[in-house]
């Protein structure tokens, strides 16, 4: 008896995403309206249009041809345009769609990485001081309540006490009862001073927050903004140009998400600049070389972050142990370790193909890790290439700079700022991201966070792979930074000093719960209320002026810094009464930047082959 006829079912996905997105034009269309318009633009609009300006043109009545022919006109050329509308919005439309689901979901998943990475600066404290930093975060919200203020200030000075008079005090501020706030300062000075006293030396921060608050400069102001991490700009490029995430923090990591956010929602940072004119050969060279080390950090920064993060995927994906590519590995030694690895991966899987020993889940698992794998690798090749270059033209800008810089040591004991033409101007400008900047920032950071499988309301970017968040963390910072580069120039000094003068935008509002939509107003609301003074940035272009560049601040400088931008003094007259020592601005660049040799033929070969079985199995 023949064996019963085995029936096989086929599943197959259809994909129907053209007829979707036309059907969606469609219903956005109100074709009543649309039509009642038209008819209504074509019938008695046209018609008295057309005899009234005919008749005072002609002196007589148009004839009922050219009527008809102006109507049905009108009539068809309303029809064509609704339905170009309805074309472009099945076509270009949805990619403005796309934009903003792009926007949105890079504002939704940087917030709630901004809140993970708050958590995970607490973490890396111990005992007291773990304590201590949780307190100080609790401190930074506008919205505390009296309990909250307790709970803080008992965590901050180890006092349960100081907690509860500190929250009584708060809660009474709130609502403007000052005559029984200053009962109680006058009731609990000494024993708060006591306390501030004492934690001056083990806890200077905790004791400045505990002064601050007693004396009325409550948190009410951080909504027109907070200070920033000093330097963290700077650590992030240094990282960028030694390839060594280590070299940045985890609150640096926190400060360039929030430098992305707050750009993202509009946020305009203030600048001051300076030009000069005249034969200031010392300063040219001097930009022209930081023109160059701008141009190389970000070739540097797209080669180390792409390694590292093909190490991470081959980790991920099971294809690498962790002790194999350890973090924290020179840059280097990890492009050889990952090179061993692929060669493995590809002469693997060649056999297993030859044998017919993988299945069609391994097979096509295997086809797209290595496509991935190939790709991340294309793009820190690439970006070797350039790097290169970059180091080539850096060189030789520090050698010219070096030149220019020895003649004027010989020749003059310094550099005055000169009046008439042959002077330095100062301008003003704002640093911020224009809407087309902002979707390809976005569409970037969207790429990035697909790749690394960064999901909403996800902890799973720093808790990778068994305690691998931190180099992941490191390397979105970096990535970041590779994002803003070419609309902002953020690897340029200038903009580092003034971004790192300005106060950043409070976020202490913001929580898990909150949809996409609600952080998005957060933040566009934080960057119109934040402070846009200048008198910071004032101060660190006096410093760059009197430091890098060897100008003498005369009293006029001061009185200028002063006059526009309320740049303080004190600050300024003991600026300018320091003495210039001979600073080591740059370090001879003798290392060369990491070379990557093409993919080889066998990792092509493998995937080429590995494909192509995959595409045989559907």
């Amino acid at each position: 008896m023949p064996a019963a006829e085995e029936k096989k079912i086929t599943l197959n996905r259809e994909s129907n995403e053209h007829t979707r997105r036309l059907k969606r034009s469609l219903n956005k269309v109100k074709w009543s309206s649309a039509l009642m318009q038209i008819f209504w633009t074509a019938g008695p609009v046209t018609t008295i249009g057309l005899i009234g300006g005919y008749y005072i043109g002609y002196g007589t009545m148009p004839s009922t041809e050219l009527l008809i022919y102006f109507v049905m006109f009108t009539v068809f050329s309303g029809l064509v345009g609704l339905i170009a509308k309805v074309v472009k919005d099945g076509t270009r439309g949805h990619l403005e769609e796309r934009s903003k689901h792009d926007i949105l979901s890079v504002t939704d998943k940087l917030a709630d990485l901004i809140l993970i990475s708050r958590d995970k600066i607490v973490e890396t404290y111990e005992d007291e001081t773990r304590t201590r930093e949780a307190a100080m975060q609790l401190l930074r919200r506008v919205d505390l309540t009296p309990f909250g203020v307790k709970v803080a200030f008992t965590d901050l000075t180890g006092n349960q006490k100081i907690g509860e008079i500190m929250g009584q005090i708060y809660a009474y501020r709130r609502i403007g009862l000052q005559t029984r706030v200053r009962d109680l300062y006058s009731e609990y000075q000494d024993l708060v001073f006591e306390t501030i006293a004492d934690l001056e030396e083990s806890a200077p921060a905790a004791a400045k927050e505990l002064k601050k608050w007693f004396t009325g400069n409550t948190s009410g102001k951080l909504k027109y903004g907070v200070p920033r991490e000093k330097q963290f700009l700077q650590r992030v490029m240094s990282a960028i140009e030694n390839n060594n995430p280590y070299l940045m923090t985890f609150r640096d990591v926190e400060e360039m998400m929030i430098l992305a956010f707050e750009l993202i929602h509009g946020r305009e940072i203030p600048t001051l600049t300076f030009s000069y004119s005249g034969k200031w050969n010392y300063a040219k060279s001097l930009d022209e070389l930081e023109k160059k080390r701008s141009k190389f950090r970000v070739t540097q920064a797209k080669v180390g972050n792409r390694m590292r993060a093909t190490a991470a995927y081959l980790v991920e994906t099971g294809f690498a142990q962790p002790e194999a590519l350890p973090e924290g590995l020179e840059i280097n030694e990890l492009i050889g370790k990952i090179s061993e690895i692929l060669d493995r991966i590809a002469l693997q899987t060649s056999r297993k193909l030859k044998v017919n020993k993988m299945s069609a889940a391994e097979i096509e698992r295997t086809a797209a890790i290595l496509d991935t794998c190939m790709e991340l690798y294309k793009m820190a090749y690439q970006a070797s290439k350039d790097s290169e270059k970059r180091h080539k033209d850096l060189m030789k800008a520090f050698e010219d700079w070096k030149k220019v810089k020895t003649k004027i040591d010989k020749t003059t004991k310094g550099i005055k700022i000169e009046s008439g033409r042959r002077g330095i101007h100062i301008n003003e400008n704002v640093i911020s991201l224009n809407e087309e900047a902002i979707l390809q920032v976005c569409r970037h950071l969207s790429w990035y966070f697909q790749k690394e499988d960064i999901k909403n309301r996800s902890y799973s970017l720093f808790s990778l792979f068994n305690n691998r968040g931190a180099m992941a963390a490191r390397r979105l910072a970096i990535e970041i930074a590779v994002a803003l580069e070419p609309h902002i120039h953020l690897s340029k000094p200038e903009i580092q000093r003034n971004i790192n003068a300005t106060k950043a935008i409070y976020l202490g509002g913001i929580n898990p719960d909150m949809s996409a939509l609600q952080k998005q107003d957060l933040g566009e609301k934080m960057a119109k209320e934040v402070d846009n003074g200048l008198s910071t940035s004032a101060i660190r272009l006096a410093e760059t002026l009197v430091y890098q560049y060897q100008v003498d601040l005369s009293d006029n400088a001061i009185e200028f810094f002063v006059y526009n931008y309320n740049a303080p003094r004190k600050s300024l007259e003991r600026l300018a009464n320091k003495v210039k020592g001979e600073d080591e601005i740059y370090k001879q660049l003798n290392e060369l930047p990491p070379v990557l040799s093409p993919p080889k033929s066998a990792w092509l070969k493998s995937l080429q082959s590995v494909k192509k079985r995959a595409e045989r199995l559907k």
